[in-house]
This record gives C-alpha cells, structure tokens and sequence, in this order.
C-alpha cells in the first residue's frame, strides 16, 4: 500500500451517538484516514470479505456479539487483519483477554481523556497496523516465491547448520543421492562425502565457520552408483551475536561438464590444426580426427559439395564406416536431411527411427547434421542419452563452426593473393581516406585513390543536396566537365545509382547518351555513397571497365561511406548533445522556478493582506540562492524608482542608494514608457545601467526585470528582480514571471476589494440596465417574473445565482429548461410568498462585467422590461471612469444613483464573519441558510447542501460544525476543555 493512499477503517459500536461522536473526531484528523461506522457487526465482516477494510475498531461490549466474537470471526476471514479493540471496560482481565485471541491492539475509551485525542491515536495506531499488514503480506508472498524459485532450480540448494548436519535442501539433493527426507534429516554433510575427501570437507567448514565464503569440488555419494563430481560453493549464516550459526549454498553436477571440457580441450587441439592446415585435405583430416571428442562410440561423416554435380559426396569417416558407392552420396536439391541441411544452412537432429533411408545404423538413437557454409555438411550418429546428445549437439557446432572458418579462410586466401597488388596501392590511400573528417575532404581523397587504381581518364564525386533535391558534383579529375544531376535532368546513370542504393554499370552508352555523367563519356560505373552522394567513374570507350574495376570501386565507396556515416554520426552526436544539455539546464532552471512559483502561489492563497502578499513574494523569490535581491514598490511622482514597500535579498544597500542619491531608475524608465514587463540580460552591458552599473556589479546584480503589477487595467504597483547571472531571464523564465505578476496582481486587487468592502469605506453604485442580452433577463422576461438576485458567486458550469421571486416559481424552472445558456434551476426555499431559486447560467454578460472591474454585486433585479444592478466599490474608485467602463460592456447601463455605503453595522458584522471564519466556512454557513437548512423542520439535507457545494457530506459538515463552533466561541467565550 503507498503510504499516500487512504486507510479504510471501519468502526463498529453499539452506541450511535458516540460512534457518531468519533466519527466526526476521526474526519477532523489530518491523515488520509476512509472512515466506515455502523452499528451491525455483520457490515463489518461484509467489509471484510470484499476487501474494503485495512483495519477494523471495534467496540467491546455489545448487544448481540462482543468485540472478542468479531475478532474472531474477523479471523476466519483475514488471519493477520489489524484489529483494535475499544471499549470502556479498562480492566487488566479484559486487556489480557483480548491480547491471547490476537487482537493488534487495546485501547480504553477514557485513556486520552477526550474524544479528539482517542481519535488521533486511533489514527496512529492504525496507520502503523495497516503498514506492517502489508509488509508482512509482502514478506510471505516474497518467501513463497523463493521457495518455489530454489524448487525449480536444477543445482542443489542447502542449508546445513555448523557442525554439517542439514537443515534444509532442495528437491535436486533427493534426486542426486536417492535418499527421501527422513534419511537426508539423519545424515550429515560427511556420510555423502567419500571418507578421503573429509580433510578437504572439514578444511572448507572450517573456513565457512570463520566467516569466509568459499567454493571447492567435492563428489557426492549417492545411495546407488558412483560417485558424482560436484562443485559445492558456500557462506556462513550468521545469527543475532553475529557468530555463524550456519552455512548455505549451492551444489552444481559437474558430470556434463567435464565430459564437455574433455571434447572442449580436444577440439582446442583441433583447432591448432586447422589454423595451420594449408588445402582442405588437412582441414577434414582434422576434422575426421576430432570426431572421436565430438561422439565418442558413435560415427562420424564429412561430406563436401562437389561443384560439377552438385552433390554431397563423402570425403572421410570415422567408426569404421564404409563410404564407397553410391549409397553415401546425395542430390543437393534432394529430400535427405543432409541435402535439406546444406540448403538451409540450419543444423538438424534427429532421432535415427524418423530417417527413412533403410540404412542400419545399429545402436545410434540420433543423428546430428551441422552445416559446413556452402563447403558441405559434418554428420554424427549418436548413441547416448539426452544430455549426451546435447552436449554432442554444442560440440559438433563448435567443430562444424571451426572447420567452416578454415575453409572460408583457405578460399579468401586464394582470393587475396589476386588482389594484393592492388590492396597495397590502396592501403596508403585508406588510411588517408580514414583520417578525413568533411564531405569535401573525402571527396578528394577517393578520386585521387580510384585514379591510381582504376583504368580511367575521369572521375567525379557527386554531393547529394537535400534541400534542393539534386546531386551537385564536389570532386572531380582528369579532363571531365559534370554537371548538377536531378530526376528531369541527363547523367540518369549517376542518378539511377543514388535512388536504387547499388553500384549501377553502363557497358555501352552510345544507344543512350543522356545516361552519361558528361558528354563525351561512353561507358562509366557509378556507385551510391551511401545517402551522401555518388562516385562516378566514366571512359569515353565502351566496355572500358571490367569486374576487377567495378571490385574496387566498391571497395574505394566502401570505405569512403563508412567515413562519411562516421563524419555525420559524430556531427549529429555533438549536435544532439549540445542540445540535450541545453535542453537539461533549462528543465533544470524550470524546476527550480516553479518549485518558487508554487510556493508564492501558496503564500498568495494564504495571504490576507497587501503586506503579506508582497513581502510573501520578495521573501520566496530571495529565498532561491539565483536572485540577489527581490523587491515590490508603487511608482509615485516624488520617488525616482518608487517607493519601497517589501524587500528581501541582499541588496538593500543598492535601493538605499538609489533613494539616497534620488536616482532615476532605469526600468522604471521603460516601465512608464511600455507599461510592459523590462529586462536587463547583462547589467554589466546595459546602456541604461550606466548610472547604477558599478553599484550594481559590487552587490552581485547581473540582470534584471520589472514586472508591472496590472489586474483589469489597474496598476497595482511593480515587482523588480535581479539576479546572480546574466541572461537569467530569457526565454521561456520571462513569460513565466510574466505569468506570475499577472497572479500576483490578481491576489493584490482581491485582498484591496475584501479589505475596502469590509472596511465600510465602499460606494455603491446603482445603475438601470435595458434591453442587456443576458440568459438572466432573459429567463426573466421568458418567464413573465421579476427575479431579485442578492448572492453570485463562481460555478464550475459558469455562475451562481440566489434569487427570490414572487409567483409561481415553477414558471421560472420551465423557462430555464428551455434554455440553452441556462445550466440549472433549483428551487431552494418555497412559501406562499414565493420562492429562493437557484440559477446557474454558463455565462451572464451582466455579471462578468461588473466582476471583472472588481465591484461586488449587492443586488441585481431582472424584470421582464429591464432591470437594475446595485454593486459597491471603492471609496477611491473614479466613479464616471467606471460608469464609461460598465457602458463599453454593457451600451444600455446608466449610472442612477450613487451614495456611500451606509449599512455599517452590517459592513462590521461581515467583516467580524470574514475575520473569524475561513472561506471554506463562510461559504459553507452562507449556503446552507440560503438552502433553509436551519428552518425547522429543515427544508434541505445535509447532502443537498454539500452537492450544491461541489463537495462530500462529511466534508460539508466539517465546515459548518467548525465554523458554528468559532462563532459561539466568539459569541460565548471558548469552554473550558
């Protein structure tokens, strides 16, 4: 289980209330704690059973079943299934009691002395039950899995104690001595082990017992038969005072192995003979003669293709066989195994009664058919069992491998001595091509080698251009003009090379001259350089180049396209690294900045105030050891920077200066000017650094930024930065302080409109709307009702409204159904007087418009023929700015009357509310009055409320019970606890 995934705990009590009680206890503890409570025993163990429980508490005393009778049955289900018992009954019988039938653990009700502290320790107790559940789970699967792996192994697995005696051993040590586990339980490690072989035994315990690890070859005595070659490796067990209590290890059969080393050193001295054997004589005389290590008591047969017949015929055997006749000889393109072998080049083998042929083989059980390449085929008839076979089977590739490799290389040196001429005229040309490290050079290099070796008056080097699409020529010598070649153009025979891949011969080009890389060209050999280019050789005679040219043409192209490939590899190897570093020290950078983004983001969430935003943001910003010096100001006429409202970093001193000296700040003067965020990559280089740069470079201040504060148009003063380095603020990290500005802004202008709107220092502002296209007025004039609007508030689906109506509400329902851009209507609360609906429209033109110029809406009426908005702003606010504002968005608003908001006593009490719960709580309170939760008889449910939140019942509860309990605490005076 990850230890971030949520404990299920289901909690069982008789008692409803104070199962209640701890429940609301429990949800309150911060831990990922899945609370189940019920009253019936029998849900605990259906719980159980589906595997949705991680730890059971349980009550100890109840009507129909005790906690001691759930346990048990608990048990049945789940052995190790934490289990905690409460109860009240605190008595040491009890505890004894419950800790003989296995519960995890005893908790009294009245230990912690209050309901809070019992659930925390329940949380913990718990948390550490559920995790050493799951690792023992994890541990007992673990083991089985070992257990069955050593069970399947071949070797022998023990584990004996100091003195020899076996404690544990695999299924393998029973299948090599032959004894059952009864005797092997009697017997120690010397009643296996032959009695001259006990010096060596009791030397290696010995060196096990004093701690070392050691691995010597022994044989083991079976019950019946012969000794049996075994390497035995082992290690101390050691035990809680570290001295060693016991050895384990492994024991290995060596029988197959050394019968194998056998052949192996046989075929290594066969393997001198073929290296130097000169003609194939001698290679199947050593390979007739290794015959005897490959199947000793079976037969061998070397077969050779012979050309003129294309037949395997038999050049030597082994084991007395007779090969003369016809009978030995087979049809390459028959249906014989060797002939189907040489064929496929695949070994074969098979047992002797599937080769239908009617030849006696006597005691043979298989025969082996391995390839010799395209020379024949090695066959051996085999007699032993399965293992034997095997190891038969990997000798007699080795072998055929061995003896293929001296016959290839017996034919390539018949081959080479025809071209050593011509290899050492090119060796000091390769080595010349192999230091080339461009295309050009290259180029170069093998024209010049093919005019020393090929008999030609021109070459060319094509360069293929894959912009453009055509082969450019890069190289060429003696008296030859090429010209550029592309698929509509002449020279098709250069261009025929590039597109097939293979070197392309043109013996006569008279009946088609365009195929001729330049005019006068009438036989030429082209050959693709990979899918770099061409190499062209041209004659103006036909059937000027024969298969010795075209043999080293290749061979020239060969190595010149390998240098190529390795040119470009390495190009694409430091590009591709440049990149990736590149790559990873912007990731890196990026990663550091949104580990401080995601802190201010936190600071400005918990923020309650302009001075906690900004010195929230100075302080975390300074906090990254990249950036020097953090600070946020509001530009004014009388200071030259602004003035200073929060700092951190430091460079205090540099702002004491510019204060001091009354210096004009040079961002600040392209601030003013852009009304955009202003960067200085490198202040060291900075024009407009000049009269601050010495200051500046002393306190370690490399760049810059200043980032205007803006929300909706409104300045809410700057944020300047600098940092350690220059260019730290490029790229990608300026769009993200951007980003961050821009969040910084917004959490400035909501803290200045809760702060002024609680103050009582706001206006309100009325203003008569006609004809708006809103899906509000429109349900309005749809339905024939005038809706009055008094709480918005944000929607996943768009907004929120409460409105009351007088009428039948009913009619307002069924116009939003018929409407599109109406999400919801709900009626919350309704008498004889009407009703409190709640709408939720995916946007109101009307409503944005007001909140995006941070005004709070205090009531809004829509009426079939119009309507009217009351909002409040601040005191400070430009009121004619604001009405033109409004009329841009919304052409019908008229400003109707304007007044300082009066209702101080209910501004204060807001204000005491917003200051003594949190928003979650406020929110909470606020809805469930709304939704008539508190009338009685209630008209709503505590899960009505929480769906219309967007949030779970118990989460619901939480906020009201805790917000209920903050008021009566200011209200009363906190209890004492």
């Amino acid at each position: 289980m990850a230890d971030s995934s949520p404990i299920h705990l289901v909690l069982v009590d008789d008692d409803a209330a104070y199962l209640d009680l701890l429940g609301t206890a429990l949800e309150r503890v911060e831990a990922p704690v899945d609370v189940t409570a019920t009253t019936d025993p029998a849900r605990v163990l259906d719980a159980v059973e589906a595997g949705a429980a991680d730890c059971v508490v349980s009550d100890y005393e109840m009507p129909d079943a005790s906690g001691l009778d759930l346990l048990d049955a608990v048990r049945e289900r789940d052995e190790h299934l934490p289990f905690v018992l409460l109860t009240g009954v605190g008595s040491e019988r009890v505890a004894s009691t419950a800790i003989d039938a296995d519960v995890t653990s005893y908790i009294p009700k009245q230990a912690e002395g209050s309901v809070t502290a019992l659930a925390t320790r329940l949380v913990d107790t718990a948390t550490d039950a559920v995790r050493a559940y799951h690792r023992r789970n994890a541990l007992d699967e673990h083991l089985a899995f070992i257990e069955s792996v050593l069970g399947a192994l071949d070797d022998v697995v023990y584990v004996i104690d100091a003195a020899g005696t076996p404690l544990y051993w695999s299924e393998a040590l029973r299948e090599v001595t032959g004894y059952g586990d009864v005797d092997l339980s009697h017997l120690t490690a010397y009643d296996i082990i032959p009695e001259e072989e006990h010096e060596t035994l009791e030397a290696a315990l010995d060196a096990v017992r004093g701690g070392a690890s050691v691995t010597v070859q022994l044989p083991i005595v079976p019950r019946d038969g012969d000794p049996v070659p075994f390497e035995l490796s082992a290690a101390p067990l050691y035990g809680d005072d570290d001295r060693v209590v016991g050895i384990a290890g492994i024991g290995r059969d060596l029988t197959e192995r050394e019968r194998y080393e056998r052949g192996l050193e046989g075929l290594q001295r066969t393997t001198s003979r073929l290296l130097d054997a000169d003609d194939a004589a001698a290679v199947i005389d050593a390979v007739t003669d290794a015959a005897a290590y490959v199947a000793p008591d079976s037969y061998g047969v070397v077969y050779r293709h012979d050309p003129s017949r294309d037949a395997l015929v038999p050049a030597a055997a082994t084991g007395g066989i007779d090969i003369g006749g016809d009978g030995f000889t087979y049809d390459v393109a028959g249906e014989a195994p060797a002939a189907r072998v040489y064929r496929s080049g695949d070994p074969e083998r098979l047992a002797a009664a599937d080769i239908d042929d009617d030849r006696d083989r006597g005691d043979v059980q298989s025969v082996v058919y391995v390839p010799l390449g395209g020379h024949g085929v090695l066959v051996f008839g085999l007699g032993e069992a399965t293992e034997g076979a095997a190891r038969a089977w990997t000798l007699a590739g080795i072998l055929a491998a061995n003896a293929t490799a001296a016959l290839d290389r017996l034919d390539r040196t018949a081959a080479l001595r025809d071209r050593e001429r011509v290899l050492g005229t090119l060796h000091a040309r390769s080595a010349e091509l192999a230091r080339a490290t461009d295309p050009e050079s290259v180029a170069e290099t093998i024209v010049d080698a093919a005019r020393d070796v090929v008999d030609a008056p021109g070459f060319a080097v094509y360069h293929w251009e894959d912009a453009a699409g055509r082969l450019v020529p890069s190289a060429v010598t003696g008296d030859v003009d090429p010209e550029t070649v592309d698929a509509t153009s002449d020279g098709r025979l250069v261009w025929e090379a590039f597109v097939e891949g293979r070197t392309t011969v043109a013996a006569d080009l008279d009946a088609d001259p365009a195929r001729a890389p330049w005019p006068d060209a009438r036989s030429g050999v082209a050959s693709p350089l990979g899918e770099h280019g061409v190499f062209v050789a041209a004659a103006p005679t036909p059937d000027a180049f024969d298969d010795r040219d075209v043999e080293f043409v290749d061979l020239i192209v060969t190595y010149a396209t390998s240098v190529l490939e390795r040119a470009a590899r390495e190009t694409r190897l430091r590009e591709t690294e440049d990149e990736l570093r590149d790559r990873n020290a912007e990731l890196k950078r990026l990663n550091r900045l949104n580990g401080v983004i995601r802190d201010i983001t936190g600071a400005l969430v918990d923020a309650e105030s302009r001075g906690g935003i900004t010195r929230a943001v100075c302080e975390n910003l300074a906090a990254d050891d990249r950036y020097a010096l953090a600070w946020i100001g509001r530009a004014t006429d009388g200071a030259a920077g602004g003035t200073v409202e929060a700092w951190a970093g430091d460079g205090e001193s540099f702002l004491d200066h510019i204060v001091e000296h009354e210096i004009e700040h040079p961002l600040a003067r392209e601030d003013a000017v852009s009304g955009r965020s202003t960067v200085a990559d490198d202040v060291l280089r900075d024009p407009a650094f000049e009269g601050l740069r010495d200051e500046a470079m002393r306190r370690g201040l490399r760049s810059a930024i200043r980032l205007p504060l803006r929300h909706n148009e409104r300045r809410y003063g700057f944020l300047e930065l600098y940092a350690r380095a220059p260019n730290a603020f490029a790229g990608e990290e300026r769009d993200v302080f951007e980003e961050l500005a821009a969040h910084i802004a917004n959490a400035l202008a909501a803290v200045e409109r809760t702060e002024t709107l609680l103050s009582g220092r706001s206006l309100e502002l009325r203003f008569a709307l006609d004809g708006v296209d809103d899906p509000l007025f429109a349900l309005a004039e749809r339905a024939g009702l005038a809706l009055d609007v008094s709480a918005v508030a944000p929607h996943d689906r768009g907004w929120l409204l409460y409105a009351s109506v007088t009428g039948d509400p009913e009619r307002v329902v069924a116009a939003g159904a018929a409407s599109v851009a109406v999400a919801d209507v709900e009626v919350v609360r309704a008498s004889e007087d009407g009703a409190v609906l709640a709408i939720v429209v995916s946007e109101s033109p009307v409503v944005r418009a007001f909140a995006d110029r941070d005004a709070a809406i205090r009531h809004l009426r829509a009426s079939p023929t119009g309507g009217t908005a009351t909002v409040a702003v601040r005191s400070s606010a430009d009121v004619r700015a604001f009405a033109d504002a409004i009329r841009e968005r919304l052409p019908s608003a008229q400003l109707s009357r304007r007044a300082v908001a009066g209702d101080a006593a209910a501004n204060a009490l807001r204000h005491d509310l917003s200051e003594v719960l949190t928003d979650k709580q406020l929110q909470a309170l606020r809805t469930a009055y709304v939704n008539g939760y508190f009338e009685w008889p209630r008209e709503t449910t505590g899960e009505d409320v929480a769906s219309e939140l967007g949030v779970s019942g118990p989460t619901f509860h939480q906020h009201l019970r805790k917000a209920l309990a903050r008021l009566l605490d200011d209200a009363l005076g906190s209890p004492a606890r």
